[in-house]
């Protein structure tokens, strides 16, 4: 029995030392819990962030959001002077130069700007020559052979100006350039990488190919890696080469669908030395951005194939051209008066308010926005030369006007957000922005509608007898107005509207809503009529109105407006046309568009004659602004239109 005590006495002292030891470190445990805890949550996060870690590319949008025009550049400052805004090309070249043909496009006389969508969709060939137009013109080549016929001639009978007298070349950006400004960037920035590879016994020599239903030789089970490549360009031209052999062998297969063949050709090289490589290629994007990265896409052939001009001219373009001398926007997709989130007369709308130092937009009403905006400077330049007290003369009208239009720009988060300006079709109940044409309200709708409401702010006598003279030609009867500081218009018509809002309107030119066709209201002018559909090429075409019984050049010769075989229109009043629906169907222009397009989104109206080419006159911009505005469309073709002018 002492035996036994005295063999239990040791096992007693370790139980009594680990109980210690355990206790210890159990207080120990509570000491540090927190030191514990964050260990704990490092590791899980650095877990989970390197399943999810993608390849920190750096920017390659690109973006410039507003390029603001004077009135010099805006090119209207001569009699014979023309501004001619043109639809969608989306690559069709030969119906942009017969559009031009048909207008007799002076280079010297003519400022071009175009509504965006330049490029793709139709050939890769037009899209090229389209840029190589573009790109050429912008630096002041006026292209002789697309002069009109008669001999250049100014009034005065000399020769025609030369280089760089040729009048301005705009545009703005579209959803599908800016695919290829990503994709142009990204090669840029990726053909010159360079990877070292220390040893290609470290990498498998071939590998197996993924399980997928398109990918039946069961000879192509296994493909040879092949030697490392050491730069970027070399290994786009292996892959673009391989590419194009399985498109040539296996049509129907893997061939057939560029996305999936670059899906099956990414987890082919997973654990090869390509899949280093194909790290640094980015994948296509979802939701809103599922369009974007498309490999071996029109648009990635288009970004490989154009010149180094060509990619200048692209990345040049901007979202929004701003035009404060007419009070005129050019955008791709759309701007909205205020944020659809808010009511119209809330007191951050940039119309409910005038733009002043202290009353502008914090940052505190937009941080609730999903997206990313891009950033605008406040027009405090503008806001300083403004009074806060007395008399607003009709320069500062001018002024605060333009300021309150980039307030547009800027306090209405929507405007901010490149997706929504480039892909803007409508908006939903909710205020989100959506790209179909058949959900939602049009924005154009809603624009429309607040600019109905604007009734002006406050005027008084001008600078001088001169100034009078002058601002009473260029504003008509807006410069009648008496109106009280920071207030609405007295005296007017809608003195007693509760609806109204302390503004003036301004117009916007858009293009992208080919579904709506040509869609013509007050203070919007949709032009993508469908081109690249077979239907019409479309263009607006601005002049300062002649004196009397001075010919305007914005008509084709009679015998090419084919349009007019059943007589003009009937053209509405100023105030029965205020009163309208603002829907393009029921519209002053939705005659013409009954005759020509597909009205409000709805089923193509059956045409008996289908003209090559028609114009219109259209009323665009203030009142007094003294503009003569005439649509002119010609005919597309249904199938094919490559490069050739």
């Amino acid at each position: 029995m002492r035996g036994m005590s005295a063999s239990h006495q040791p096992s007693r002292r370790t139980y009594t030392v680990l109980s210690l030891f355990v206790v210890a470190v159990v207080l120990l445990g509570f000491m540090n819990e927190p030191l514990l805890v964050s260990r704990v949550q490092t590791v899980s996060l650095t877990i989970q962030k390197k399943k999810k870690e993608k390849f920190p590319f750096p920017d390659f949008d690109r973006y410039h959001h507003t390029h603001t025009l004077s009135r010099k550049e805006f090119g209207l400052e001569h009699p014979d002077d023309r501004v001619i805004i043109v639809g969608d090309t989306h690559g069709m070249n030969h119906s942009l130069h017969n559009l031009l043909s048909t207008l007799s496009y002076d280079p010297y006389k003519d400022t071009l700007f175009l509504a965006g969508d330049l490029l793709a969709k139709s050939s890769e060939a037009g899209s090229l020559a389209i840029l190589d137009f573009l790109s050429q013109r912008q630096q002041g080549e006026c292209f002789p052979e697309i002069h009109p016929t008669r001999p250049e001639k100014k009034a005065s009978g000399s020769v025609a100006r030369k280089g760089s007298d040729c009048k301005g070349v705009y545009a703005v950006r579209g959803n599908h350039d800016q695919m290829i400004v990503q994709w142009r960037a990204w090669r840029d920035w990726f053909e010159p990488l360079q990877l070292i590879f220390p040893s290609a016994n470290l990498h498998r020599g071939r590998f197996s190919v993924p399980s997928f239903p398109s990918v039946t030789n069961s000879e192509s089970a296994t493909h040879d890696v092949g030697p490392p490549v050491g730069t970027g360009s070399q290994f786009l031209a292996l892959i673009e080469s391989e590419w194009l052999r399985d498109r040539s062998t296996d049509p129907s297969g893997i061939g057939s669908d560029p996305q999936e063949w670059a899906e099956v050709a990414r987890k082919r090289a997973v654990g090869t030395w390509r899949a280093e490589w194909w790290k640094r290629i980015p994948q296509p994007g979802k939701g809103r951005a599922k369009k974007d990265w498309i490999m071996f896409g029109d648009h990635y052939w288009i970004a490989r194939d154009m010149k180094p001009e060509h990619a200048k001219f692209l990345f040049s373009l901007p979202l929004v051209i701003h035009v404060p001398s007419e009070h005129f926007f050019l955008v791709h997709g759309g701007l909205l008066p205020s944020d659809p989130r808010r009511p119209a007369d809330d007191r951050h709308q940039p119309l409910a308010h005038l733009p002043s130092p202290d009353n502008v937009m914090g940052a505190e009403a937009v941080d609730d926005y999903d997206y990313a905006l891009l950033e605008i400077d406040a027009p405090q330049d503008i806001l300083q030369e403004t009074s806060t007290t007395g008399n607003l003369t009709r320069h500062e009208i001018e002024e605060l006007r333009v300021a309150q239009e980039r307030s547009i720009l800027r306090e209405v988060p929507h405007n901010r957000d490149p997706w929504v300006v480039l892909n803007m079709r409508g908006v939903r109940k909710s205020g989100k922005v959506t790209r179909r044409g058949d959900k939602g309200t049009p924005w154009a709708k809603i624009w429309n509608g607040q600019m109905k409401r604007c009734n002006g702010f406050k005027q008084v006598a001008p600078d001088s007898a001169a100034d009078s003279d002058a601002d009473d030609a260029e504003h008509g009867d807006d410069a009648e107005r008496s109106i009280t500081r920071f207030g609405l218009a007295q005296g007017t018509d809608k003195d007693e509207d509760d609806d109204a809002l302390p503004c003036y309107p301004s117009t916007v030119v858009y293009g992208h809503a080919a579904s709506r066709d040509l869609d013509v209201r007050r203070w919007t002018v949709g032009l993508d009529t469908g081109c690249l559909y077979g239907r019409r090429l479309t263009s607006l075409v601005l002049t300062r109105k002649s004196g009397p019984g001075k010919p305007s050049r914005t008509t084709p010769p009679d015998d090419v407006d084919e349009g007019d075989e059943d007589g003009d229109e009937d053209e509405s009043s100023d105030e029965e046309e205020d009163e309208l629906d603002e829907y393009a169907a029921d519209g002053p222009f939705g005659a013409v568009n009954l005759r020509f397009a597909r009205v409000a989104g709805g089923p193509a109206v059956s045409r008996t004659r289908k003209p090559k080419t028609w114009t219109r006159p259209i009323k665009f911009g203030d009142k007094g602004s003294n503009l003569d505005a005439k649509l002119v469309s010609i005919k597309c073709p249904k199938a094919g239109d490559f490069a050739g002018p």
